[in-house]
């Protein structure tokens, strides 16, 4: 996502979210305590490569 959004390509960040779900589907089906936690991970996880992403396409430019 970092690498993404380095580049300028914002529409990769949507991908990267939609792989990430789906390859986690069948687990978090499962368990329902799972699921909670991989969303709050997985926007925890996104914050910070959203952020040092952005970060650095600031310092480059």
């Amino acid at each position: 996502m970092t690498g993404a959004l380095l580049l300028g390509e914002t529409g990769v960040v949507a991908v990267v979210v939609a792989v990430k779900g789906l390859g986690r589907y069948p687990e978090l089906r499962q368990n329902p305590g799972a699921s909670e936690r991989f969303v709050i991970g997985t926007l925890a996880s996104l914050v910070w490569a959203a952020a040092i992403g952005y970060l650095g396409r600031w310092l480059l430019v």
